[in-house]
């Protein structure tokens, strides 16, 4: 059975996955594991493919031994709403950050930049992950236990030190 997590969104990972073309349920299972980290059951994956194939949304031919499944147009049109409400999530998301910013003073540039590269379909740091969610979430982590403001000093080193090595690699 598929994490509860993964379960709200299976159906919209699907459509996306078939968006970029054609694919089997096993290849669905491990389009969406390699992008999530979560692998979903086939217990989860075919009678989803099913309900979606009665609704309209895909088509299904024999290949072989397996089945591969296909957008419909109705499949496709749901996709672009997907994607439409996507954009509006993110622009959303954009303009709470600027209103954040001008509130704090704080510069949001950078986490901006990465919602901007998302809403281009680019997902940021991609190529070093898990690497760059471990750094990330490690700082994160000191941050809610209170720990960053007095290892700071060490953090800034190492930081500063994997700088320097980004800049001869």
């Amino acid at each position: 059975m598929a994490s509860p997590m993964l379960r709200g969104f299976l159906r919209i990972l699907i459509l996306k996955a078939l968006g970029e073309g054609p694919k089997s349920g096993y290849s669905l299972m491990k389009i969406i594991q390699e992008s999530t980290g979560i692998k979903p059951s086939p217990g989860s994956v075919y009678p989803l493919l099913e309900n979606l194939k009665q609704e309209g949304i895909v088509n299904a031919k024999g290949v072989g031994r397996s089945k591969e499944y296909k957008l419909t147009p109705k499949g496709k049109a749901q996709l672009q709403i997907i994607d439409s409400k996507r954009n509006e999530c993110l622009n959303n998301f954009l303009s709470g950050m600027r209103m954040l910013s001008a509130l704090t003073g704080e510069d949001m540039k950078f986490p901006m930049a990465m919602v901007e590269s998302m809403k281009r379909g680019v997902m940021p740091f991609k190529e070093v992950n898990p690497e760059w969610d471990n750094v990330r979430g490690g700082l994160f982590k000191m941050m809610q236990q209170g720990v960053l403001k007095q290892k700071s000093a060490k953090v800034k080193k190492i930081l500063a030190k994997a700088y320097q090595e980004l800049q001869t690699a």
